[in-house]
Protein backbone atom coordinates (compact mmCIF):
# COMPACT_ATOMS: atom_id res chain seq x y z
CA UNK A 1 0.00 0.00 0.00
CA UNK A 2 1.36 3.33 -0.43
CA UNK A 3 2.99 5.09 2.09
CA UNK A 4 0.32 8.24 1.93
CA UNK A 5 -2.64 6.19 2.21
CA UNK A 6 -1.21 4.43 5.56
CA UNK A 7 -1.00 7.96 6.81
CA UNK A 8 -4.62 8.61 6.07
CA UNK A 9 -5.63 5.48 8.24
CA UNK A 10 -3.55 6.72 11.53
CA UNK A 11 -4.40 10.48 11.46
CA UNK A 12 -7.26 12.01 11.43
CA UNK A 13 -5.62 15.47 11.02
CA UNK A 14 -3.65 14.37 7.51
CA UNK A 15 -7.26 13.56 6.53
CA UNK A 16 -8.87 16.52 7.18
CA UNK A 17 -5.80 18.20 5.94
CA UNK A 18 -5.93 16.08 2.70
CA UNK A 19 -9.54 17.12 2.00
CA UNK A 20 -8.71 20.77 2.89
CA UNK A 21 -5.89 20.78 0.18
CA UNK A 22 -7.58 18.63 -1.88
CA UNK A 23 -10.36 20.57 -2.20
CA UNK A 24 -8.27 24.26 -2.25
CA UNK A 25 -6.17 22.80 -4.50
CA UNK A 26 -9.52 21.59 -7.26
CA UNK A 27 -11.06 24.97 -6.97
CA UNK A 28 -8.05 27.16 -7.44
CA UNK A 29 -6.82 24.73 -10.05
CA UNK A 30 -10.26 25.66 -11.90
CA UNK A 31 -9.32 29.29 -11.10
CA UNK A 32 -5.81 29.54 -12.60
CA UNK A 33 -7.62 28.92 -15.95
CA UNK A 34 -9.00 31.88 -16.25
CA UNK A 35 -6.39 33.92 -14.15
CA UNK A 36 -3.00 32.05 -14.22
CA UNK A 37 -1.14 34.26 -11.28
CA UNK A 38 -2.35 36.17 -8.66
CA UNK A 39 0.09 38.73 -6.00
CA UNK A 40 1.27 36.73 -3.13
CA UNK A 41 -1.76 38.76 -0.57
CA UNK A 42 -4.13 37.32 -3.52
CA UNK A 43 -3.19 34.14 -2.79
CA UNK A 44 -3.49 34.06 0.60
CA UNK A 45 -6.35 35.53 0.90
CA UNK A 46 -7.66 32.93 -1.72
CA UNK A 47 -6.35 30.30 0.62
CA UNK A 48 -8.16 31.93 3.62
CA UNK A 49 -11.70 31.93 1.68
CA UNK A 50 -11.04 28.07 0.16
CA UNK A 51 -10.02 26.91 3.84
CA UNK A 52 -13.11 28.43 5.36
CA UNK A 53 -15.23 26.55 3.19
CA UNK A 54 -13.40 23.64 3.53
CA UNK A 55 -13.54 23.74 7.19
CA UNK A 56 -17.27 23.55 7.13
CA UNK A 57 -17.85 20.75 5.06
CA UNK A 58 -15.26 19.08 7.30
CA UNK A 59 -16.89 19.87 10.11
CA UNK A 60 -20.35 18.32 8.42
CA UNK A 61 -18.40 15.05 7.67
CA UNK A 62 -16.71 14.22 11.18
CA UNK A 63 -18.32 16.14 13.94
CA UNK A 64 -22.23 15.37 12.10
CA UNK A 65 -21.44 11.90 10.38
CA UNK A 66 -18.42 10.81 11.68
CA UNK A 67 -20.18 11.35 15.44
CA UNK A 68 -16.65 13.34 17.24
CA UNK A 69 -18.56 16.32 17.55
CA UNK A 70 -17.25 19.31 18.93
CA UNK A 71 -13.54 17.77 19.43
CA UNK A 72 -12.56 18.69 15.97
CA UNK A 73 -13.91 22.11 16.18
CA UNK A 74 -10.80 23.99 16.58
CA UNK A 75 -8.23 21.28 14.87
CA UNK A 76 -10.04 21.10 12.05
CA UNK A 77 -10.12 24.95 11.54
CA UNK A 78 -6.21 25.62 12.22
CA UNK A 79 -5.35 22.22 9.71
CA UNK A 80 -8.45 23.71 6.89
CA UNK A 81 -6.73 27.36 7.04
CA UNK A 82 -2.78 26.32 6.81
CA UNK A 83 -3.35 23.06 4.18
CA UNK A 84 -5.60 25.51 2.28
CA UNK A 85 -3.29 28.60 2.32
CA UNK A 86 -0.10 26.57 1.77
CA UNK A 87 -1.75 24.79 -1.27
CA UNK A 88 -3.07 28.03 -3.03
CA UNK A 89 0.45 29.48 -2.46
CA UNK A 90 2.44 26.83 -3.92
CA UNK A 91 -0.27 26.13 -6.26
CA UNK A 92 0.12 29.91 -7.56
CA UNK A 93 3.88 29.62 -7.35
CA UNK A 94 3.71 26.73 -9.43
CA UNK A 95 1.38 27.60 -11.98
CA UNK A 96 0.23 24.50 -13.58
CA UNK A 97 -3.56 24.13 -12.78
CA UNK A 98 -3.40 20.54 -13.52
CA UNK A 99 -1.15 19.69 -10.44
CA UNK A 100 -3.44 21.73 -7.77
CA UNK A 101 -5.04 18.74 -6.83
CA UNK A 102 -2.24 17.01 -5.99
CA UNK A 103 -0.10 19.79 -4.60
CA UNK A 104 -3.31 19.89 -2.06
CA UNK A 105 -3.45 16.65 -1.11
CA UNK A 106 0.47 16.35 -0.48
CA UNK A 107 0.53 19.56 1.28
CA UNK A 108 -2.28 19.02 3.21
CA UNK A 109 -1.60 15.53 4.40
CA UNK A 110 1.96 16.57 5.33
CA UNK A 111 0.49 20.14 7.56
CA UNK A 112 -2.39 17.37 8.81
CA UNK A 113 0.05 14.80 10.12
CA UNK A 114 2.49 17.49 11.37
CA UNK A 115 -0.26 19.10 13.57
CA UNK A 116 -1.46 15.60 14.85
CA UNK A 117 2.30 15.18 15.71
CA UNK A 118 2.38 18.14 17.44
CA UNK A 119 -1.12 18.26 19.05
CA UNK A 120 -0.23 14.38 20.78
CA UNK A 121 -4.25 14.15 21.34
CA UNK A 122 -5.93 11.81 20.42
CA UNK A 123 -9.56 11.61 20.00
CA UNK A 124 -11.94 8.35 19.44
CA UNK A 125 -15.38 8.38 17.56
CA UNK A 126 -17.49 8.73 20.73
CA UNK A 127 -15.52 12.38 21.08
CA UNK A 128 -13.03 11.02 24.33
CA UNK A 129 -10.01 12.01 24.36
CA UNK A 130 -7.32 9.30 25.03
Amino acid sequence: MLPILTIWHRSLCAVTGAIAGGFAGMLFGFAQLQQPALTPTDAVKVGILLGLVAWVFILMVEALWLHYGAAVVWPSLVTSLLSAILTVVVANAVAVPVLSVWIGLLFGTLVGALLCRLCGERVDPRGVRT
